[in-house]
């Protein structure tokens, strides 16, 4: 509003509700991510990979992860991120929980952020109540809880921010946050651009915002042409180009994608919707992320298309990507639809005419459709390797596992903490805050080799692993410390 020639900007109250809700979310998404950790439901790749990122940063130095190699000189060469040198001091006081501890976190931050964007734009309680149970119950939130750590989540948890501080002509803290989700990941540079050039459609009649939004655009665009071209063949091993580029519906590598739009337009066009590539076991998985996204506010983007501009490299990187793990629901690759929804759709329902009572009925009905779809595709989906343990954590098997839990933390206990040690993927996490780590089979300089003898063996199949067990049973240069039904220990001699 203007008031005596001047903007005035208005805040959300104190809200106890706004304080009830996030409360209430914090202890699901505690219950859903601390107790995967707990019950050794987080892997290697990826938590265990950053958390030992976190051990070097921490003692400002460069990381030398053992888990990417040889693959992959070091983290950066791997994915481009700088959240974790930030996060590293916290190490000493979380721990292993520590890079959880933080995605809760940034999640819990990125919904107050929706509230706060969706009040100030709408000038209505109630939306920004809703706004902000709808943020929390969008399946993607669930789906990246239920695996590991990753640095897009955090990036994902900054763009409402990005958009309040725009509202708010806080060119600064903008542009501080920019940056944030350049520095983030890679591929969040790329989508920073796209955000910045549909705010610059969305705040087009103000000349200000369209200028920072343009210098924005520019600043992340550039970001990620130099992180990609520059910086990371520059820490890789042997300079090496980026490695993941694996879309061949779009060519071998990004200079053959403008020639791959004009020659096959219709091809790409219909890769979005259909299994182009035939593989036997995917049918159906992109026509479930669609309709998942259109229950979720996805059919009001489409009162609003400049947030469906938002996403396009969103769809492109998942829907074009050779691995059809990545098309539909699970992990993380789905959170960056969060935002963009909550944001769109409920900017969409503030604008729908004059009725408070319609836009705020309009804004209950989507709540309610997207905790029940999202309820719907935590018991069953489409989407493969799905695993329902690590994200529906109100059924009881969430909450325990097959094995003895307490035995196999002894055995840990009895490693030392500055020892090398090569571990089975679902133990590395709680072991990677040390200088040396491995995932089995790769042993190296190993001192210890810890193996879960129960359930998750990857990446060997339980044939392979019990061929490696009998092999080193019987290698005299490793004693066997300490056994039971779980976890072996073994020492070198």
């Amino acid at each position: 509003m203007l008031e005596s020639g001047r903007l005035i900007v208005s805040s959300a109250p104190r809200d106890r509700f706004f304080y009830l809700v996030v409360s209430l979310f914090l202890l699901v998404f505690a219950s859903e991510s601390f107790v995967n950790h707990y019950l050794f439901r987080t892997y290697a790749w990826d938590l265990g990979i950053i958390t030992n990122s976190l051990y070097d940063y921490s003692q400002f130095r460069a990381n030398n992860c053992m888990l990417l190699q040889p693959q992959f000189a070091n983290l950066l060469s791997d994915h481009f991120t700088l959240i974790p040198v930030l996060v590293s001091p916290l190490r000493y006081l979380f721990g292993t929980y520590t890079l959880l501890f933080f995605q809760v976190f940034m999640i819990l931050i990125g919904g107050a952020g929706a509230y706060k964007y969706i009040y100030l734009r709408s000038d209505s309680l109630f939306l920004a109540r809703a706004a902000l149970i709808h943020f929390y119950t969008i399946w993607g939130v669930y789906s990246a809880l239920a695996f590991d750590y990753h640095d897009n989540v955090v990036a994902a948890m900054l763009v409402p921010w990005l958009f309040l501080m725009l509202e708010k002509r806080n060119f600064r803290y903008f542009f501080l946050i920019l940056v944030l989700i350049i520095v983030s990941k890679e591929n969040m540079a790329l989508w920073a651009g796209f955000i910045c050039i549909g705010l610059f459609v969305h705040c087009f009649t103000d000349r200000q915002k369209r200028l920072v939004c343009a210098c924005g655009t520019l600043l992340s665009f550039l970001g990620f042409l130099v992180i990609v071209k520059i910086i990371m063949p520059a820490l890789s091993n042997g300079g090496r180009d980026y490695l993941h580029f694996e879309y061949s519906v779009l060519g071998i590598n990004p200079s053959e994608v403008p020639a791959a739009i004009m020659d096959r337009p219709l091809v790409i066009l219909k890769s979005l919707f259909v299994n182009l590539p035939r593989y036997a076991s995917a049918n159906g998985i992109k026509a479930e992320l669609h309709y998942v996204i259109l229950l979720s506010g996805g059919v009001f983007l489409l009162m609003r298309p400049v947030f469906i501009f938002m996403l396009i490299p969103v769809y492109a990187q998942k829907l074009f990507n050779n691995d059809f793990t990545k098309w539909g629901l699970n992990q993380h690759y789905s959170i960056e639809f969060v935002p963009i929804l909550a944001l769109g759709s409920f900017i969409a329902i503030s604008q729908m005419g004059k009725s408070e009572s319609w836009k705020n009925k309009a804004g209950l009905i989507l709540v309610v459709s997207t905790l029940l779809i999202t309820g719907i595709k935590m018991e069953n989906r489409v989407s493969k390797w799905y695993i329902k343990e690590n994200t529906a954590f109100y059924q009881p098997a969430h909450w325990k596992r097959d094995f003895d839990v307490s035995a196999t933390y002894e055995i840990l206990g009895l490693i030392p903490n500055k020892a090398k040690v090569s571990a089975s993927s679902v133990l590395v996490p709680h072991l990677a805050l040390r200088e040396t780590i491995y995932q089995y089979p790769v042993v190296n300089d190993a001192e210890y080799i810890v193996l879960l003898n129960s359930g998750a063996k990857y990446p060997l199949s339980d044939q392979q692993f019990e061929v490696k067990l009998l092999e080193l049973s019987t290698d005299p240069a490793w004693q066997l410390v300490k056994k039971s039904d779980v976890a072996l220990l073994f020492k070198r001699k």
